[in-house]
């Protein structure tokens, strides 16, 4: 194999807490996801979790050295700035609509207007801190964070730095106090943060305030933070219902037929926000993200009315170029009776239409 010359002892490092998954137990699929979560098979004989119904080959350290070491066949395409438009999003004149919205603040941080409730997901506002070198965002952030409308929810879908960042919940608590949504691990986290305003929901549980409901539904991913507490953490989908309409995000996630499932339980969506990058070389990334062929699978799965593609052009995290994400999903999509596509610029914005 040849080295490549982006490989550095920090970029190893930063890279193995973000993509070199833990090898815990493997078991065939059981009967569906809801008997699965109804009888915590996804929770591991000696504590954490793991994804019962794979049982496909899971990926080594010396899998993730092959990839650190090996050649990037977009290399030369890397070299090239990829620059994308980015919108400051106006929030008062979308509050006045009175309708439910969406606005993607990049990676997968959206922030949904559901009623007179806020919701923010995986909010990552500055660099990524990983080891002793910041991973830098490639586009900036839409909104200085001080400007952000009052936060009532925020949801994390797994530990991942580039998913849970500390100087953002931190930024959060102290703003607005919020109640910190998650799956099961987190309490020892939030607790060193000295926040107290958390909610564990394992999969299928449900969070019900006033006319919210918040449901965490399975995904097909793992959770780290750096070296240690491998699958402490568990990974969660989040299904969001005000009003009769229903918002289905998806922070992160391989593709697997449990999404069939959710779809027939849940669905149709009316929005999904899906992500589609950070999946090259796709013999070592399939498992745990998405391409954006499997995206729209998803997008069909789950009976999607819109679904909104996040998970892109923020962060080089991957062997892909920042531009291929979007441009292989438009080539991709056919959408002539099939959920409509909502491509969002960094702080655009998507307004629910009324039922």
């Amino acid at each position: 194999m040849m080295m490549s010359p982006r490989l550095t002892a920090i970029s190893i490092l930063m890279s193995a807490a973000l993509f070199y998954p833990s090898a815990g137990p493997a078991k065939a699929r059981a009967a569906s996801l809801e008997e699965i979560a109804g009888e915590k098979k996804h929770h591991a004989p000696g504590g954490g979790f793991f994804n019962p119904w794979y049982a496909g080959k899971r990926r080594s350290f010396f899998d993730f050295l092959k990839w650190r070491f090996s050649k990037n066949r977009y290399g030369n395409e890397k070299t090239k700035e990829a620059g994308f438009d980015v919108l400051r999003p106006d929030f008062s004149s979308l509050d006045e609509t009175r309708a439910d919205y969406a606005v993607w603040l990049g990676h997968s941080t959206v922030l949904i207007k559901a009623g007179a409730r806020t919701i923010i997901t995986d909010p990552v506002f500055w660099d990524i801190p990983v080891f002793i070198k910041n991973i830098k965002r490639k586009t900036p952030l839409p909104v200085d964070p001080a400007l952000l409308p009052r936060v009532d929810y925020v949801l994390i879908s797994h530990g991942h730095y580039d998913h849970l960042d500390t100087e953002s919940i931190k930024f959060l608590k102290k703003s607005f106090d919020p109640l910190f949504i998650t799956g099961p691990g987190y309490e020892p986290y939030f607790s060193s943060l000295g926040i107290s305003r958390h909610t564990a929901l394992d999969w299928w549980e449900e969070y019900r305030e006033g006319d919210v409901k918040i449901r965490a539904l399975p995904i097909q991913h793992w959770s780290k933070r750096f070296f240690f507490g491998a699958d402490k953490m568990l990974w969660a989908s989040f299904l969001i219902e005000h009003g009769g309409k229903r918002y289905y995000w998806i922070g992160d996630s391989g593709y697997f037929e449990g999404f069939r499932e959710i779809g027939e339980k849940f669905g149709p969506m009316d929005v999904l926000f899906v992500p589609i990058g950070a999946y090259e070389p796709r013999w070592f990334m399939k498992t745990y993200h998405m391409n954006p062929e499997e995206a729209v699978m998803v997008a069909g799965d789950v009976r999607a009315k819109t679904f909104i593609p996040i998970h892109w052009g923020t962060f080089d995290l991957t062997d892909e170029p920042l531009y291929l994400p979007l441009k292989h999903l438009k080539e991709v999509y056919k959408g002539q009776s099939g959920p409509a596509l909502e491509v969002l610029p960094h702080g655009g914005h998507f307004i629910v239409p009324n039922l």
